[in-house]
C-alpha cells in the first residue's frame, strides 16, 4: 500500500513539474502562420522590421506589447499584432497585419488565406494588381480591410459579403469593374464605406438598405447610375455622405430628410435634377458641410439652408438656382458660391 503512495506522489510531482516547465515556456506562433507571413512578405521583398523578427518567433516584443496599435509606431510597417492568449497562452495567433505604402508590386499571394486569425489587414497605397482574391471572403474575423489606392482590378467578389463583422472596407482609389455586388448587404456591422474612385457603375444594390450602422458613406467620382436610392434615408446614422461625380437623374429624394445626424453632404455634379423643395433642410442641424454644385437644381433656394446654425461651407453654384439669397444667412456661414448661376445676393 506504502508503495503505491509513493508511486503516486512521484507521478504528482513529475506532473507538476512538467506542467510548470510547459508554463514557463513563451507562446509560439502557429507555424502554419509563420510560413504563410514568411511567404507573403518574402514575395513581396520585404523581409526586414526593425521592431519585430520576420523569421522564426515573429509575435515577440512590439507585436504583443499589448499597448502599440499598428498606427502607434510607424517602424512597424510591415507591422503585425499577435494575440497569444490561446491554448492556456502557449500558442500566437497573427490578428493585424499592416503593409502600408511600401510601394509593394503583384498580386495579393495566395498564402494570405492561412492567417485565418486576421481581424486588420491594411494593404492601402502599394502597387498591387489584379483581382482581389475570392479566398479573402474566408477570413471572417476581419473587422477592418483596407486595400485602397492601389491598382487592383476586375470585378469586387461577391464572397466579401461573408466578411460580416466588418465595420470599414476601404477599397477607394482602385481600377475595378462592375457593380457593387449585392452580397455587400450582408454587411450589417458596417459603419465606414470608402469606394471613391473605384470604377464602378450601375445602381446602388437595393441589399444596402440594410446597412443601418452606416456612419461614413463615400462614394464619389465612379458612374453610379439611376436615382438616388430612397432607402439611403433609412440610414439614419449617417454623418458623412459623399456621392460627388456619378451618374444619378431625378431629384434629391424626400427621405434624405431623415438623415439629420449629417455633418457633411455632397451631392456635387452628379447630374441631379428638380428643386430642393422636398428636403427638409431644418432637420440638418449638425450639419457644416453641404456641396450641390455642378447640377440641375432649379428653384429657390429653401430658407431653412441658410439658417443652418452649424454650416460653415455652402456651395450651390453651377446650377438653374434662382431667385435672392435673403441677408438672415447664418453667421456661422464661411464659404458661399453660388458662381454661373442666376441667384442674387442682397
Amino acid at each position: 500500500m506504502g508503495g503505491h503512495v509513493i508511486v503516486w506522489i512521484l507521478l504528482s510531482v513529475c506532473s507538476w513539474r512538467i506542467s510548470a516547465a510547459q508554463a514557463q515556456q513563451p507562446p509560439r506562433t502557429d507555424p502554419v502562420e509563420v510560413a504563410a507571413l514568411e511567404a507573403i512578405l518574402g514575395r513581396w521583398n520585404k523581409t526586414n522590421s526593425p521592431v519585430w523578427s520576420m523569421s522564426g518567433e515573429p509575435c515577440r516584443g512590439v507585436p504583443v506589447d499589448g499597448v502599440t496599435g499598428l498606427d502607434g509606431n510607424p517602424k512597424n510597417n510591415p507591422g503585425i499584432k499577435c494575440d497569444c492568449s490561446y491554448i492556456n497562452g502557449t500558442v500566437c495567433h497573427i490578428t493585424q497585419l499592416k503593409v502600408y505604402a511600401l510601394n509593394v508590386v503583384g498580386q495579393i499571394p495566395a498564402e494570405l488565406q492561412n492567417l485565418t486569425y486576421l481581424n486588420y489587414l491594411d494593404l492601402d497605397q502599394n502597387y498591387l494588381s489584379g483581382p482581389i482574391p475570392s479566398f479573402i471572403g474566408q477570413l471572417t474575423a476581419l473587422t477592418e480591410l483596407h486595400v485602397g489606392f492601389n491598382a487592383l482590378s476586375g470585378p469586387i467578389p461577391k464572397e466579401l459579403g461573408n466578411l460580416t463583422n466588418l465595420n470599414l472596407l476601404g477599397i477607394s482609389l482602385t481600377n475595378f469593374t462592375g457593380q457593387l455586388p449585392e452580397e455587400l448587404g450582408n454587411l450589417t456591422k458596417l459603419q465606414r464605406l470608402y469606394t471613391d474612385s473605384a470604377g464602378l457603375s450601375g445602381p446602388f444594390p437595393s441589399t444596402f438598405s440594410k446597412l443601418k450602422n452606416l456612419k461614413l458613406l463615400r462614394a464619389s467620382d465612379n458612374d453610379f447610375t439611376g436615382k438616388i436610392p430612397d432607402y439611403i434615408g433609412s440610414l439614419t446614422n449617417l454623418e458623412d455622405l459623399a456621392f460627388q461625380g456619378n451618374s444619378f437623374e431625378g431629384p434629391i429624394p424626400e427621405s434624405l430628410s431623415n438623415l439629420t445626424k449629417l455633418t457633411t453632404f455632397v451631392l456635387r455634379n452628379c447630374r441631379i435634377s428638380g428643386d430642393l423643395g422636398a428636403v427638409d433642410f431644418s432637420k440638418f442641424t449638425k450639419l457644416a458641410f453641404l456641396d450641390l454644385s455642378f447640377n440641375n437644381i432649379s428653384g429657390k433656394v429653401p430658407q431653412s439652408i441658410l439658417n443652418l446654425q452649424m454650416l460653415t461651407d455652402l456651395f450651390l453654384g453651377n446650377n438653374s438656382l434662382t431667385g435672392g439669397l435673403p441677408d438672415g444667412i447664418s453667421p456661422s456661414l464661411k464659404n458661399l458660391c453660388v458662381n454661373n448661376s442666376t441667384l442674387q445676393y442682397s
